[in-house]
Order: structure tokens, then sequence, then C-alpha cells
């Protein structure tokens, strides 16, 4: 599997193709392609600030950048 290849099923991912539209395009096997989306590292928003992060595969998705983020975002929760 190259690069390219990698690039192309992310790319094709972002854009909401389903794994069988990837493999037909791409032609390679659906296999292939759960196994490169599986190797991603999740990228996500903080619930608070709005902050990029990312979370690592086989770990809890992260929802804050920081403890004081999750503290406030809670603590303003809570309120309303």
């Amino acid at each position: 599997m190259t690069n390219i290849n990698k690039d192309k099923v992310i790319e094709l991912r972002k854009q909401g193709y389903s794994y069988k539209e990837i493999s037909r395009e791409l032609s390679i096997t659906i296999l292939d392609v759960r196994n490169i989306c599986s190797e991603l590292v999740l990228v996500g928003n903080c619930k608070n600030c709005d902050k990029e992060i990312r979370s690592t595969k086989g770990k809890k998705i992260k929802q804050f950048c920081s403890d004081e983020c999750r503290w406030n975002w809670w603590n303003n929760y809570y309120k309303k």
C-alpha cells in the first residue's frame, strides 16, 4: 500500500465516502480501506475552547484539551 493511496483514502473518507465507495474508486479491497482508516489518529475540538485536540488510537476519545477546560465546561454546564 503506497502513501499516495493512504492519502487518497483519508481524503475521500473526510468527504464522506463509505468504505465500499472508496474501494471501488481506488481499486483496492474494503479490508485495505478499513485498515487504513483504523490507523488514523482522531482529531476533534475541545468542548470548551474549541482548540484542536488529537486522540490516540485505542484510547478514549478526548473531549477537552486540559483539566482546566474540563472543569470550566462542567461548572458552566451544571449552572445551566
